[in-house]
C-alpha cells in the first residue's frame, strides 16, 4: 500500500516536473530570452530540478523569470555598451548550462544520495542533504546575484566603476568592474533566492505537519551571502582572466584583443560562460562550510 501511495507520488511529481519545465521554457520562448537550443536544454535542466526537489524548482524559476526580465531592463542603454549584446537577451544551450549545470548536477546528486523530496537543512541529522541542499541554493543565489549585478549595474551608473584588483577607474562594461548599485543588486538578487527557497521548504513543511527541525532563517542568510560572494568570484575571475580593452574605433569595451582595442585588465583565458560555470562552481562549494557553520552556531545557541 505504502509503495503504491509513494508511485503515485513520484507520477504526480513527475507530470508536474514536465509541465511546470514546459510553461516555463514555452514563456521564455515567447519573451525570446531562449533560442530553440536554449529551450531544451531549459526542459531538462527543469525537469531535474523540480522532480528532485521542488525548493530547487522554485529558485530555479525565480532566477529565470527575474534574470528574464532584467536582461530587457534598460536594453538600450547596454547594446551601446555591451560588446556581445543580444536583442531581449536571448539564451542558447551553452549559457543555460553554464547558469544551470552545477545545480543540475547536484540535483542528481542529491536524487542518487538522498532521494526525492524535500528535506530540511539540518547538519546534525541529515548532513549529506543539507550539504548538496545549500550547495545548489548558493550555486542559484551566486547566478541571480551576478545577474543582477550586471544587469542593473551597467543599466544604473552612478559613478564610473573600479576594478576589483585595484580600485581604478575603469569604463562601464569592463570585466571586474564593480559599483555600489552592482554589488546591491547581487545581495539583493541572492537574497530573493534564499527567500523563495525558504518560504517554498517552511510551507512544505507545514502542510506535512512536520514540526522537529532546526531552524530555517539561515537559508535567506545563505541566498544573501551566496549573491554576495558569487559576484565577487565572478568579478575576480572577469578581472584576470577575461581581457577587455576598449576600442577606439566602435567606442565600447570589447572582449577580444584586436589592433584597435587598449587593453584595460585580464587575460584572454576565460569567456564569460566560462567565468558564470566557475564562479557558480566555487560558491556551491563554499555555501556548505558556510552554513555548517551558521546552523553549528544555532545549535551551540540552543
Amino acid at each position: 500500500m505504502l509503495a503504491e501511495q509513494r508511485d503515485g507520488e513520484l507520477r504526480i511529481r513527475a507530470a508536474f516536473a514536465i509541465l511546470s519545465s514546459l510553461i516555463l521554457v514555452q514563456h521564455g520562448v515567447k519573451k525570446k530570452s531562449l533560442d530553440l537550443t536554449g529551450a531544451v536544454a531549459s526542459v531538462f535542466v527543469g525537469f531535474i530540478l523540480t522532480f528532485s526537489n521542488l525548493c530547487f524548482f522554485s529558485s530555479c524559476a525565480m532566477f529565470f523569470l527575474t534574470s528574464s526580465k532584467l536582461t530587457r531592463f534598460k536594453s538600450e542603454v547596454k547594446e551601446k555598451l555591451e560588446d556581445d549584446f543580444k536583442k531581449g537577451g536571448q539564451r542558447n544551450w551553452i549559457q543555460v548550462f553554464c547558469n544551470g549545470g552545477v545545480p543540475t548536477i547536484l540535483a542528481l546528486l542529491y536524487m542518487t544520495d538522498v532521494g526525492i523530496g524535500e528535506h530540511a537543512i539540518d547538519y546534525a541529522k541529515d548532513y549529506t542533504s543539507s550539504v548538496l541542499s545549500t550547495a545548489i541554493l548558493g550555486s542559484f543565489a551566486c547566478s541571480c546575484g551576478d545577474t543582477w549585478a550586471s544587469e542593473i549595474g551597467t543599466a544604473i551608473v552612478s559613478h564610473s566603476p573600479v576594478l576589483i584588483t585595484t580600485f581604478s577607474k575603469v569604463p562601464v562594461g569592463t570585466n571586474g568592474g564593480i559599483t555600489i548599485i552592482g554589488t546591491a543588486a547581487s545581495i539583493l538578487g541572492g537574497t530573493i533566492i534564499g527567500v523563495v527557497y525558504y518560504l517554498t521548504l517552511v510551507s512544505i513543511m507545514t502542510i506535512r505537519q512536520i514540526k522537529l527541525f532546526p531552524p530555517q532563517w539561515p537559508i535567506i542568510l545563505i541566498g544573501c551571502l551566496g549573491g554576495f560572494l558569487g559576484s565577487l568570484f565572478d568579478s575576480l575571475l572577469g578581472a584576470t582572466l577575461q581581457y577587455s580593452g576598449y576600442c577606439s574605433v566602435r567606442k565600447r569595451v570589447v572582449n577580444k584583443p584586436s589592433p584597435t582595442a587598449k587593453h584595460i585588465a585580464g587575460r584572454p583565458i576565460l569567456d564569460n560562460h566560462a567565468v558564470n560555470f566557475i564562479s557558480s562552481l566555487l560558491t556551491s562549494i563554499a555555501m556548505p562550510y558556510i552554513g555548517y557553520f551558521l546552523w553549528k552556531g544555532i545549535g551551540d545557541d540552543n
